[in-house]
């Protein structure tokens, strides 16, 4: 007996030592998001109500403020998943690197362009600076479009400037820095409360887009499948999470944009709940414009294919199991 209970305490001070069992231990991941907008709840749900947690994955979530610097810390192996782009995807994949989407939050562009109270129309843009938070970040994606869409050459027309997050884009059009950004809310409504006007609903231009990703490595997707799709049940219960506890979500909402006041919290979830994939499956055609428009600059991006850069796989498997209508219903 005295011998059974001595190697019980090895084997205990060994686990002690070592740690638990690759598969009973929670797994470390860094999860990056790229703006502080409500379309990005379901990553500060998925972590402050636990649902990371429930799916075994022990999460850092960090900021980083554009998709295009995200996927450079994807690249460096410092995120493993994260909110990065179709454009940031695609960039990365032409110049040989292996970013994919095996998911969607947004599959089109969810943004407001919202511009200085003398800017009465597109065509008053012309000749005047306008800001997006980093070139190739889903900002200058849709500003570009935007401006291509009612005969504005990007550039040439009207000069594009580099400004970092979205509250240094509010910072900037209160300055005239520049004359109009693509926002998001809170910021957007921030902006207009500060005496700004909203130009345009780029959500009425239905411009297609992965606006907001759930952005792996090829390698992550390859070595660890079962996290990738632990973390998209995640991803489900929280925007289930967001529909169905509302107060709670503004809570969290609030904790991470810093807004407080009543109506723009109000304004913010709605945002979210009118933009936000509910089954996050990629669309074919958010790649294919994105590749399009890169084949202007780029002529890798004309050999390329759209299915390339994306995976459904994973939420094709939850949909078969019946996870989303366990959530929904039918």
């Amino acid at each position: 007996m005295k011998r059974l209970i001595g190697w019980k305490i090895i084997i205990l001070g060994l686990v002690l030592l070592f740690g638990l069992p690759a598969g009973v231990s929670a797994q470390k991941l860094v999860v990056g998001y790229s703006g502080v907008t409500a379309i990005q709840a379901p990553f500060w749900i998925m972590k402050d109500a636990g649902y990371l947690k429930q799916e075994g994955l022990d999460s850092n979530l960090i900021y980083i403020a554009a998709s295009s610097t995200m996927a450079q810390a994807m690249m460096a192996g410092e995120v493993a998943i994260s909110t990065a782009n179709s454009q940031a995807v695609v960039d990365t994949g032409l110049q040989g690197g292996d970013l994919v989407a095996v998911g969607a939050f947004v599959n089109f562009v969810a943004l407001y362009v919202i511009a200085a109270p003398e800017i009465k129309s597109v065509q008053d843009l012309r000749g005047k600076p306008v800001g997006v938070t980093r070139f190739g970040a889903t900002t200058d994606f849709a500003m570009q479009m935007f401006l291509k869409k009612y005969g504005l050459e990007p550039v040439r027309d009207v000069p594009i400037i580099q400004i970092g997050g979205v509250p240094e884009l509010a910072a900037a059009l209160s300055k005239r820095s520049i004359y109009a950004a693509a926002m998001s809310y809170p910021m957007g409504l921030v902006a207009q409360q500060a005496g700004m006007k909203m130009l345009a609903n780029l959500a009425k231009e239905e411009i297609p887009f992965v606006h907001q990703g759930l952005t792996t490595t090829g390698k992550f997707l390859r070595e660890r499948r079962a996290h990738a799709k632990s973390f998209v049940r995640a991803y489900g219960r929280a925007v289930h999470f967001m529909h169905n506890r509302k107060e709670e979500s503004k809570a969290i909402l609030s904790r991470y944009t810093k807004v407080t006041d009543p109506a723009m919290l109000e304004g913010t979830m709605q945002y979210a709940y009118d933009f936000v994939e509910k089954v996050p499956l990629v669309k074919r055609e958010a790649f294919q414009v994105t590749l399009d428009e890169s084949a202007k600059k780029n002529p890798k991006a004309k050999l390329a294919k759209a299915e390339q850069f994306y995976d459904n796989s994973l939420v094709e498997e939850l949909i078969k199991e019946g996870f989303f209508v366990s959530l929904w219903g039918r």
